[in-house]
């Protein structure tokens, strides 16, 4: 393992040991967070908020921005059925493509419907996009949860504006996490129970490869240009699929990690989710992923799978929301699926949690009534900014979000509760104020 973090007064490697090297991490990100993060703190940033056509009221990670422009958001309505979406910027419309519990023939069978969608897509070199379906446990109590088939591999082709179910990923089974291989041609998720699964898009055959978790299931994997799949598992470790050998196995990698910061539930710290990165993207330009740690303060850092033996983890700052910064705070929330990369222009978007910490009970970031702001990382300056607590032109107030792409363009996309003028339109309250999924759109000077 190698694991370095480099300021004017801080440098440590595996040499070190496991305290200090916890207490040069506090003592970095307090000073580097601090010294950058709050020019802004208290600054209005003007979005745009775009209206969905359905009620979907709440999704994970299911945003992405294509080559081509336009934007596909996978939303959830739990228990009915999930919805796909497409967003046209040059037409500024947003329209339903796939109502997933009709799509499947799930409807009216007293069965278990595909009511969630819990991936970011992904595409192909020719354009073509790609999702799985899934259900978690959603759904009526009354109906039993084994009833529901499973996920399915689903590609939509948009120059002819076809949706196609490709097959089953297992009985019972949707796939968490999506990555593609575009080099060797397949698909690879992570399944509810923990099971790692190779999709051949040639054959349409799907291949488990074994169990690489347990409850914490690691929500976002990547795959480098040589076809590996890296993903995260308790405590901080860090699991790779060699394309060479067609085979899992665990390296001594080990991503940021702080224990003295609070689990996300203390009412049942055993049930947690702060050993995982929670987002990774690779930058195919510069070959190397950048990520973002669930617990520990939301920490970004660099992973070069490249460098040495097994690759090279580099912390940069944390991208926590700026008010955790201020002092030694455990309370720190995990992280939100709200993370971009731009790796043309060389920044990191990352619209964190505000919420309150909740000693009793499990909060997520939907239903927060504290602003939220947006934060950069410039990678060319190593400079991290609080952009402001977005807001709307018209004094609307942005909420919790959890998925978020850049266009190629530069344009950012951020799904998340917006405030809504009209009771009607609203899918949600957060406290007395009414709130429904929006497209956010932020276009970055």
């Amino acid at each position: 393992m190698k694991l370095i973090l480099e300021s004017k007064k801080f440098r440590f490697q595996k040499n070190a040991s496991v305290l200090s090297r916890f207490s040069i991490f506090t003592s970095f990100f307090l000073i580097i967070g601090i010294s950058t993060a709050y020019s802004q703190e208290n600054e209005i940033l003007i979005v745009e908020a775009i209206e969905y056509p359905g009620e979907d009221p709440v999704m994970w990670d299911g945003l992405y921005a294509a080559s081509d422009g336009k934007v596909y958001s996978a939303l959830i309505s739990e228990g009915t059925s999930a919805h796909f979406y497409m967003f046209d910027p040059k037409k500024n419309e947003n329209t339903l493509l796939v109502d997933m519990a009709d799509f499947l023939d799930e409807r009216g069978k007293g069965i278990r419907t595909t009511s969630k969608l819990h991936n970011k897509p992904v595409e192909d070199d020719e354009g073509n996009i790609y999702y799985v379906s899934m259900n978690n446990g959603s759904g009526p109590l009354s109906i039993d949860y084994t009833s529901w088939q499973g996920g399915h591999w689903m590609k939509y082709d948009p120059n002819n504006n076809k949706t196609e179910d490709m097959g089953l990923v297992d009985k019972g089974i949707g796939n968490y996490p999506l990555a593609i291989d575009k080099k060797n041609g397949y698909l690879f998720g992570i399944g509810f129970t923990g099971y790692f699964y190779r999709f051949d898009l040639k054959t349409r055959v799907t291949k488990n490869l074994g169990r690489v978790s347990n409850w914490d299931i690691c929500r976002k994997i990547f795959c480098d240009d040589e076809g590996n799949v890296y993903m995260s598992f308790p405590t901080a470790r860090v699991a790779k699929y060699d394309a060479e050998k067609g085979k899992v196995y665990e390296t001594s990698l080990r991503i940021p990690y702080d224990p003295t910061i609070y689990p996300t539930q203390l009412k049942n710290p055993m049930i947690d989710r702060s050993y995982d990165w929670r987002a990774v993207e690779w930058d195919p330009v510069d070959k190397v992923a950048y990520g973002i740690t669930c617990g520990s303060g939301s920490i970004l850092f660099r992973f070069d799978p490249h460098k040495g033996l097994e690759g090279e983890i580099t912390p940069l700052t944390r991208m926590c929301d700026s008010k955790f910064l201020k002092g030694d705070q455990k309370n720190i929330p995990y992280s939100t699926l709200a993370f971009a990369i731009d790796y043309r222009d060389k920044k990191v978007f990352f619209a964190p949690s505000a919420r309150s910490f909740d000693i009793q009970g499990y909060a997520e970031t939907f239903g927060s009534a504290e602003g939220h702001h947006l934060i950069m990382y410039d990678l060319k300056s190593d400079k991290r900014v609080d952009l402001g607590v977005m807001k709307t032109e018209d004094g609307r107030k942005i909420f919790g979000s959890e998925g978020a792409s850049v266009a190629p363009d530069g344009t950012l996309y951020i799904c998340g509760q917006v405030e809504v003028k009209d009771k009607n339109k609203a899918t949600s309250m957060i406290g007395d104020i009414p709130v429904a999924l929006h497209l956010i759109v932020y276009k970055p000077q």
